[in-house]
């Protein structure tokens, strides 16, 4: 391992151009160019051959900071698979800084690879020292944004579930095996008897179906499926199928008994593993474990969900609503994805209140709440604004998906029956709906509400129960 210390490199070039590969990155936008230079000076250049090992889990060395420059690391834990680091700028060993004790995990170099190491003790501050050194500035600054990142993908994980308690877990069984599928089918009926199975009888039939029901655990066994190529596109495969679910994925399998196998399988998402043959007891050990975390995981979200809930409507209140845009807007410069908002509101809602009253006010609002929560994709969100407006948040959505969005769920609330619509205005209730998308529409949360809100006030403008699109907005206007 070829290592190069950057303070002799002063006037040299390449401090510069490592310093211009990662100061747009997420971690270091905030760290004005003369800071980060200062930082990275202090660094070492290390050269990684393929498969060469960085850091080694339980080796007690002296605990280092790694930024990558080029190529790929993989990082592990106890033979499972954590992360991969693969675009310049991204950070792994600042927890070893803060607890310097024996490493935890293990990075490997997936190609030949470039990172700066940053050893622990240029993050010292000396209780003598007047001023803090520009490196622990730098420190504190990655270590609050990479919290702010982590954060943003815990929010937007957690709306991809679904709340409450109304439907039972629901479990795949990935196995060209008939018996052992019953022999699984078997333990999961006598331990877990509320829940539902699915069985699928090759991995082909699993990747095939279309994702039109959650799973709360995927238990499958990998092995090769002749209707695929190789080894590697199985895996891919699987392991975009298994995403799509966002739930733990148990392998059950001959396969697993090979250590190189776990690992292929901990990049595709698989948390834990059971090799062929094996005991009634460890496969019921396994899945009772599973049981009363699945359990666990729903007690803790039944509390959040309380909190963040308009209680009229069962949509999520203002503040989710502003925390879940908050981690779009977070997430959206390294993912490059852009995200839709859509307000929607009654139309003539006071003429309505005022002719039946506000309880039944509250019945509109609930049955165009239900109408939203029904109509939007998993992972969406929808919310209650105020009063009788309502927002829907439409991750990795583009406007010309938004807008058959939109209209989809315009028109809904127009053929949905509710009591004494035909006394409105307009012979019906309906609802006016205005969409934004970020960042071609608004460059900020607030400019994206404001854009998408000026479009809801030309669709009321335009006769209401239409849908207006913030290009539409901009062509009008000029």
């Amino acid at each position: 391992m070829n290592r190069i210390p950057m303070l002799r490199q002063e006037e040299h070039t390449e401090l510069y151009l490592f310093a211009e590969a990662i100061k747009d990155r997420r971690y270091f936008r905030k760290i004005p160019m003369n800071l980060l230079l200062e930082m990275l000076r202090l660094s070492q250049l290390v050269m990684l051959s393929q498969d060469e090992q960085l850091v080694h889990e339980g080796d007690k060395d002296p605990p280092e900071m790694y930024i990558l420059l080029h190529g790929s690391l993989m990082v592990t834990s106890q033979g499972e698979f954590i992360s991969r680091l693969e675009s310049p700028g991204d950070v792994v060993g600042e927890q070893a800084i803060l607890s310097p004790e024996a490493r935890t995990m293990t990075v490997t170099a997936e190609v030949d690879s470039r990172v700066l190491a940053f050893p622990n003790d240029v993050f010292r501050v000396a209780e003598e020292m007047s001023h803090i050194p520009a490196i622990y500035l730098s420190f504190a600054s990655i270590l609050a944004e990479k919290l702010r990142i982590t954060e943003a993908q815990a929010k937007l994980r957690r709306n991809a579930r679904p709340q409450g308690n109304a439907t039972p877990p629901c479990i795949a069984i990935v196995d060209i095996d008939s018996r052992e599928r019953r022999v699984i089918r078997g333990t999961l009926s006598t331990l877990w008897k509320e829940m539902k199975i699915v069985e699928y009888a090759s991995p082909k039939e699993f990747i095939e179906t279309p994702a039109e029901r959650r799973f709360d655990l995927i238990i499958l066994d990998p092995l090769y499926d002749h209707d695929y190529h190789d080894e590697q596109e199985l895996l891919e495969a699987l392991g975009e199928s298994v995403g799509l679910h966002n739930c733990p994925v148990f392998a059950v399998s001959e396969w697993c008994n090979d250590e190189s196998n776990r690992e292929k399988l901990a990049q595709m998402g698989v948390g834990d593993f059971l090799g062929r043959p094996y005991s009634t007891f460890d496969l019921r050990h396994k899945l009772s474990a599973f049981k009363v975390a699945y359990y666990r995981q729903r007690e803790l979200e039944q509390v959040e969900h309380a909190a963040d809930t308009d209680r009229l409507t069962n949509l999520a209140n203002r503040r989710r609503m502003d925390e879940f845009l908050d981690a779009l807007v977070t997430l959206y410069p390294e993912e490059r994805q852009p995200f839709s908002l859509i307000i929607t509101d009654v139309d003539n809602f006071k003429h309505y209140n005022d002719t039946h009253g506000h309880q039944m006010g509250d019945v509109v609002l609930a049955s165009i709440a239900a109408i939203l929560k029904r109509s939007v994709r998993r992972g969406d969100l929808a919310a209650r604004f105020g009063g009788e407006e309502f927002v829907v948040l439409l991750p990795k959505c583009d406007k010309p998906a938004a807008l058959k969005i939109a209209e989809k769920l315009r028109q809904a609330v127009e053929e949905e029956e509710i009591p004494y619509q035909e006394q409105q205005p307009l012979g019906n209730l309906t609802a006016t709906f205005g969409v934004a998308t970020y960042p071609f529409d608004a460059e900020n949360v607030d400019m994206l509400l404001k854009r998408a809100d000026e479009c809801l006030y030309q669709g009321k403008e335009a006769g209401r129960n239409v849908v207006i699109g913030a290009e539409m907005l901009q062509s009008t206007a000029a």
